[in-house]
């Protein structure tokens, strides 16, 4: 099971980058933890379908946290860890993993995934042979298709690059984690107060703490093509882009409110002018519930 850098140097992965005159660590498939976050489970059989095995036949290190306030996962083999957590929140979810895991290097994943035969052994030959702290890779659809337009290169993602990158392809070094303090935002992402925008959060603050994000075009994940980041006419995606606009930068939020209308409007997204206002509207409230920390606009949309 193990991969090293000389496995990649025979296989003559061109896409990979060498850092010369670096001494990088040499990492195995066993200093892999795959982070799950899921809810309400009772039993393991899900698993089955993530790694399109049987359950006695999966040996990854896998962490799995399960909120629910009335269900109890339990696990029977060692490689297999679980956490009952009675609290709901995404990121909340994603950062009690990370805060317990063991591994050298994390996978943050989604429950509703299926891992692609050789995505272990793709990643731990990608951090071995670069020395980012965040490695980010390409998910597929069912139909076998990449789910967006990706480079066919490896190399640093800049800002605007990192909107659209899923949790299932971000990977990570622990160490970075634990120096730097990275951790999800817990105001946003499913169950939050913003219901998005978690994973590009999370990249906005590495970068912020001097972490660069690196890609590689390799297939790691399959996912259903729709994801509930794109259904960007929605409220609670219009509101917590909002959010994420005063986060990034208050002084030109604002610019970012009719910058989203105007495409909302030219995309055809929204035709009446009515209800453009209410969306545009709606952005600045996440805009205003961000700097302000309140929750006020919130309390009236039921679909936030």
């Amino acid at each position: 099971m193990e991969i090293t850098v000389l496995a990649y140097q025979q296989n003559a992965h061109k896409m990979y980058l060498w850092v010369k005159d670096k001494t990088l660590a040499s990492y195995v498939t066993d200093d892999l933890e795959i982070l799950i976050a899921t809810m309400d489970r009772d039993d393991l059989t899900f698993l089955e379908t993530i790694f399109s095995k049987p359950l006695d036949q999966i040996h990854e290190s896998v962490l799995i946290v399960n909120q629910s306030k009335s269900s109890q996962l339990k696990s029977n083999f060692d490689n297999i860890r679980i956490l009952n957590d009675a609290n709901y929140g995404l990121s909340r979810s994603r950062n009690l993993a990370i805060k317990n895991a063991k591994g050298k290097l994390l996978w943050i994943l989604d429950d509703d995934c299926v891992i692609v035969k050789d995505a272990v052994e793709k990643i731990v030959i990608a951090h071995s042979v670069n020395e980012h702290a965040i490695i980010t890779f390409q998910t597929v659809s069912f139909k076998n298709e990449l789910i967006r337009d990706y480079s066919n290169c490896s190399g640093l993602l800049a800002h605007r690059q990192i909107k659209k990158v899923l949790s299932p392809e971000i990977t990570i070094k622990k160490s970075a984690v634990v120096e730097s303090g990275l951790l999800f935002n817990i105001r946003f992402g499913l169950g939050a107060q913003f219901q998005d925008g978690e994973n590009y959060v999370l990249l906005l603050d590495a970068i912020k703490k001097g972490m660069q994000i690196f890609f590689v075009p390799e297939k790691i994940i399959f996912h259903k093509e729709l994801t509930s980041s794109d259904e960007v006419d929605s409220n609670r995606i219009i509101y917590a882009r909002g959010a994420i606009a005063a986060r990034r930068n208050p002084s030109t939020a604002q610019f970012y409110q009719w910058k989203y209308a105007f495409f909302l409007w030219r995309k055809g997204y929204i035709q009446n002018f009515n209800e453009l206002v209410k969306k545009f509207r709606l952005y600045g409230h996440g805009m205003e519930d961000y700097v302000w920390g309140f929750e006020s606009h919130r309390n009236h949309h039921l679909d936030l």
